[in-house]
């Protein structure tokens, strides 16, 4: 029988996103596999692994929030912003209090515009950038506007700054670490980063890859918990299975059609009282 759903996994320092990829797939013999937020190799803690009919719930997953603690250390700048490269650039650290800093965490509230790194996988004329990093080709990296939900501080103890924030998509800590210390009038490099939440999913919940022959799968029903559930008849289980346009008495933009207590399909408003199919599950 085939395993479908979630799995949570606390990734450890110096383990890329995919390696734990291949290590499901070879695990659950299964090609069906993905997971959702990269996780940088110095990066730590939660990663979301989708396993076979999972691989379908995480584009719905794709807006939810995640949660890092980051540490930067001020007075220093690597070529990747953070410890796994060379330092490239040194600055004093002014004599910092602590009020100071929470009024420069405080303006990155909201939206702000922030500049990738070098080193990561946006594409620039259709070329990752870190490629062009690697081959020592400077590419003018255009803005993108992201999302800060919550930010505060944890510690600071010079030049160490520690920090916990919540974000929406695409954000870059590495690159809000930089922007943090140039308002307060330094440079820093991101010299940990663990991401504690993803939506509704705590890194408490996730287990190591070494613990792989006890790995918990997280069902879709489990996984689409963010959404409003819907019980449908067998007429209706028929024309959803048949890719059918169903009415129902509904306002929501997406609901999850159940049967007998089995996910069929997310279904997408289409019209007044108008539902189509939008993604269906094979359970």
């Amino acid at each position: 029988m085939a395993m479908n759903g979630l799995i949570l996994i606390n990734k450890d320092k110096g383990m890329t996103s995919r390696l734990v990829d291949n290590k499901i797939m070879r695990h659950f013999k299964t090609r069906r596999v993905g997971h959702l937020g990269t996780l940088d190799p110095f990066a730590e803690g939660l990663l979301i692994i989708a396993i076979n009919e999972g691989t379908k719930v995480l584009p719905y997953l794709e807006d939810d929030t995640k949660t890092y603690i980051a540490t930067f250390e001020l007075g220093i700048e690597t070529s990747t912003l953070d410890n796994t490269s060379e330092v490239i650039k040194k600055m004093e650290v002014p004599k910092l209090t602590k009020s100071e800093i929470e009024a420069a965490l405080v303006s990155f509230l909201g939206e702000i515009d922030q500049t990738p790194p070098l080193t990561s996988a946006i594409k620039v004329d259709g070329v990752p950038l870190y490629r062009y990093a690697h081959k020592g080709i400077k590419k003018e990296v255009p803005k993108r506007k992201v999302y800060i939900h919550k930010i505060h501080l944890l510690s600071y103890e010079a030049p160490f700054l520690e920090i916990e924030v919540t974000t929406g998509k695409g954000t870059y800590i590495r690159t809000l670490g930089k922007d943090i210390a140039l308002k307060l009038g330094t440079i820093a490099t991101t010299i940990k980063l663990v991401r504690t939440k993803n939506g509704q999913f705590k890194v408490e919940d996730a287990q190591k890859i070494d613990d792989i022959n006890n790995l918990r799968i997280i069902p879709i029903d489990k996984a689409l918990g963010h959404l409003i559930f819907i019980d449908v008849n067998k007429t209706q289980k028929e024309d959803i299975r048949n890719g059918k346009t169903i009415m129902l008495a509904r306002l929501e933009p997406l609901l999850v059609a159940i049967y007998e207590e089995k996910v069929l399909a997310i279904l997408e408003r289409s019209g007044p009282q108008l539902y189509r199919v939008k993604r269906g599950f094979n359970l």
